[in-house]
């Protein structure tokens, strides 16, 4: 199973996220808190701490997008250092998509477990989890793969849902029920930018009618 290319098309979700909701998240955090500790005070700590863990954090994204797994200790170190900040969650994805590139398949399920256990958003979490299970799959960790494949809910990732399940069913051997899933990851949208779930699809159509032949 190609996962790389669901990992890329999920790392620019990320980034999407980020750029649309990482600064409001920020801000609400400094509304919540400035009553507690005074609202000056907490105000100018708060830009001190968000600016350096903002540049520490765009130095980290530089160095994995150029150094790649030469720079995964540093990265590793910055996420210890930072979880429960966001900084350190998303550095924890941004490791994971470059750990599974250089199939350090251990690496990117601890990272991605590591986010999940720091990330409060749904949307966010869910996104996590289908990578997670992708992970797991790709390391035949079946059970595993299917229990974070249950956690997710939400009606907007339907049709991945459904094609990861039907990629573990393929892994254990069910084919029919496999081709059910696709199907209905098919019919949940899920052919839109992704033409492997129609080749998943189309190889089973094959042998389903080689096995007629036979």
């Amino acid at each position: 199973m190609d996962i790389n290319s669901t990992e890329e098309q999920q790392l620019e979700t990320l980034k999407q996220w980020w750029q649309e909701y990482g600064k409001s998240i920020i801000l609400g955090a400094v509304i919540g808190l400035g009553g507690l500790f005074g609202w000056r005070y907490y105000q100018s700590h708060q830009i001190e701490t968000r600016a350096a863990g903002a540049d520490a954090f765009a130095q980290i994204s530089e160095q994995l997008a150029s150094k790649g797994p030469a720079a995964f200790d540093d990265a590793a170190a910055f996420v210890e250092q930072n979880r429960g900040n966001s900084y350190g969650e998303l550095a924890a994805l941004l490791l994971a998509a470059e750990a599974v590139k250089a199939n350090k398949l251990d690496l990117a399920q601890q990272q991605l477990e590591l986010a999940l256990a720091g990330t409060e958003d749904a949307a966010l979490s869910d996104t996590i989890r289908l990578r997670l299970a992708r992970v797991l799959l790709a390391q035949n960790q079946l059970a595993e793969a299917q229990s974070t494949l249950d956690a997710i809910t939400a009606d907007a990732f339907a049709a991945q849902r459904s094609e990861v399940q039907g990629d573990i069913l393929m892994a254990e051997g069910k084919a029919d029920d496999a081709r059910d899933a696709y199907r209905a990851a098919r019919d949940a949208g899920g052919l839109n930018d992704n033409p492997g779930l129609q080749l998943k699809l189309d190889n089973l159509a094959v042998s389903a009618e080689l096995g007629d032949e036979e």
